[in-house]
């Protein structure tokens, strides 16, 4: 269950951290950066969707190291990398180039393989 949950929610709580403080951001613009920009932030709704998201993933990621070994469950974080590409293009409209696309699948296919490496445990049973 924690591998899979690693898999989805990570990168979706991740998104949704990216695409909360882009709009955060963008609500902000216009407003010097000081101390009560820094008030005024935290009256936005998205500051309150940006720290639901950052809380939540940090709870999954507890949990996960709970049943996953550090050395598998790290590398996984990167598809997050993935899932922001895709909001950027779905809801800001934001350019993807032939090269983004290229990394984006070389980063899958490094997960792919770290994912399915035999433990440590594993190698010294069979040595």
């Amino acid at each position: 269950m924690a591998f899979y949950s690693l898999w989805i929610g990570l990168p979706v709580l991740s998104a949704l951290f990216q695409a909360s403080a882009k709009m955060l951001a963008a609500e902000m613009r216009d407003i010097p950066f000081s101390w009560s920009w820094l008030v005024q932030a935290t009256h936005s709704p998205w500051a309150v969707v940006v720290l639901l998201s950052e809380l939540l993933s940090f709870v999954l990621w507890l949990n996960v190291l709970t049943n996953v070994p550090l050395s598998k469950a790290f590398p996984i974080t990167a598809v997050a990398y993935i899932a922001i590409e895709l909001m950027s293009w779905t809801l800001f409209k934001e350019p993807v180039m032939p090269l983004q696309i290229i990394g984006s699948a070389l980063i899958l296919a490094g997960v792919w393989f770290v994912s399915i490496a035999p433990d440590h445990d594993q190698i010294e049973s069979n040595i």
